[in-house]
């Protein structure tokens, strides 16, 4: 598959339940993390648009599941945020249900990018959530957001600290960066290598 342009064809679909789900017959790449690391900045850095994915200060701020269909190729898919959100339990509830039931129902999920900020390095929850998929066999990439907001010694420190996992002390995470782009063609790039086997 040659680089294609990363046109987006839907400004984003919402599914507040799984049951509301529809199947595109495409492959699904998804994006998720802790709430408020930055992960809709970066997929409007991935689609060059400023305002595909709506970004806020507000943690919790995303409580569907939105899909992007990104040069009718993928769907790129944009995941509740994990690990803290300021909404009642019950809805917090409900949105760890439909994320259970997308990552391990959806047949057409490819792989999960999962987002770290530079700034804090690895949570529980990050761990809990990347068992979780190792659990499920469900293919994972680590991608660390806002390394512009560290220097190299936080830099140093934030690779150190992955090695006392084993889920982590392997993989080869993603450095990004939402404001200088940083990171963003290698996250696409590998996203096209991933498509080669749906030619």
């Amino acid at each position: 598959m040659k680089t294609f342009s990363f046109k987006v064809f839907s400004e984003g679909i919402s599914f507040k339940s799984y049951n509301e789900l529809k199947f595109y017959g495409i492959p699904e790449i998804c994006f998720t993390g802790r709430s408020n690391v930055g992960k809709s900045s970066l997929i409007n850095a991935i689609t060059n648009r400023k305002s595909l994915a709506s970004t806020s200060n507000k943690p919790g701020h995303t409580r569907k599941i939105f899909f992007y269909n990104i040069a009718k190729k993928f769907m790129l898919v944009d995941l509740p945020g994990y690990g803290y959100a300021k909404a009642s339990k019950n809805k917090i509830e409900k949105m760890s249900e439909l994320v259970f039931l997308y990552l391990t129902k959806r047949t057409y999920l490819k792989i999960v990018y999962i987002l770290i900020d530079s700034r804090h390095g690895f949570k529980e929850s990050d761990i809990s959530f990347l068992e979780f998929l190792d659990t499920n066999k469900i293919s994972f990439q680590i991608v660390f957001t806002k390394i512009d907001k560290i220097n190299k010694k936080e830099k140093e420190v934030l690779i150190k600290g992955m090695q006392f996992h084993k889920l982590i002390k392997n993989s080869h995470p993603f450095f990004t960066s939402s404001k200088t782009k940083l990171g963003v063609k290698d996250i696409k790039k590998q996203i096209i290598d991933n498509l080669k086997n749906y030619e």
